[in-house]
């Protein structure tokens, strides 16, 4: 049975020990650390690295939101407090359930329920992000047409090009040879750097190219690739020497 790393962030004495009181069914949670405000959470957090937070809002020094928006990482987050009016906020910071003070048995229950499914399905997601990039697969994140994050992983080799999104550098187009478009939140620089043991080059301050999807230099200053619906690829006269080298090869 997997042991869950957990950590309780209360400044009150008695909640910590009601909280403590009802993981006493829990024997694979183990409760590592308890602090009393949010700075000294926000610390042990990072430190520790827990998979579960048992989190208050009104704290000295910082409130459990803000505590929880300087993590550098992602525990499952389960709040525990005794004002309703939080509820709408906390949502904001994807945890597991909300849990008003004092804590019923049966909804302490449902929400561990929820924890453990997270926690699962987290472990599974990690477990499956480090499988794929073992094997070279590129995670891409973003945010679908209705706001939802979301992440794929694509073959490197499915990709024809990489540019800026029109008059935002912080966002690049992958385009796939599919005629999918994946808008990521990534500068072309990171791009670069991701890419650069899969045969990609620079042809142009905003275009990154597959190597093997180069069908022909135009012109000295035009790419056409091997798709019917790509678009010409600019090459800038920096590039032009390295593109006619692969070309010979």
């Amino acid at each position: 049975m997997q042991v869950i790393r957990s950590i309780i962030v209360d400044d009150e004495e008695f909640a910590v020990i009601e909280i403590r009181e009802q993981l006493v069914s829990y024997p694979n949670v183990e409760v590592v650390a308890t602090f009393a405000d949010g700075l000294s959470g926000l610390q042990g957090i990072n430190e520790l690295q827990p998979d579960l937070v048992f989190v208050d809002i009104e704290m000295p020094e910082l409130n459990g939101f803000e505590m929880l928006g300087r993590l550098n990482c992602a525990p499952v987050v389960i709040f525990c407090t005794g004002f309703s009016k939080y509820a709408i906020d906390g949502y904001a910071y994807d945890p597991t359930d909300f849990l008003l003070k004092p804590i019923k048995k049966q909804r302490f229950g449902e929400a561990m329920d929820r924890a453990f499914k997270d926690i699962e399905r987290r472990s599974h997601d990690e477990r499956l992000k480090r499988q794929k990039q073992q094997l070279g697969y590129l995670l891409l994140e973003f945010r679908d047409l209705h706001g939802e994050s979301r992440r794929v992983y694509v073959w490197p080799e499915d990709i024809l090009f990489v540019q800026p999104q029109e008059n935002n550098a912080n966002y690049l187009e992958y385009h796939l040879e599919d005629s999918t478009c994946y808008l990521v939140k990534k500068t072309l620089k990171r791009a670069i750097k991701e890419l650069e043991n899969s045969r990609f080059i620079q042809v142009h301050r905003s275009y990154l190219v597959n190597q093997s999807k180069i069908r022909e230099l135009h012109g000295n200053d035009m790419l056409i690739l091997r798709h019917p619906d790509a678009p010409r690829i600019p090459v800038s006269r920096a590039y032009r020497k390295t593109v006619r080298k692969i070309l010979q090869a």
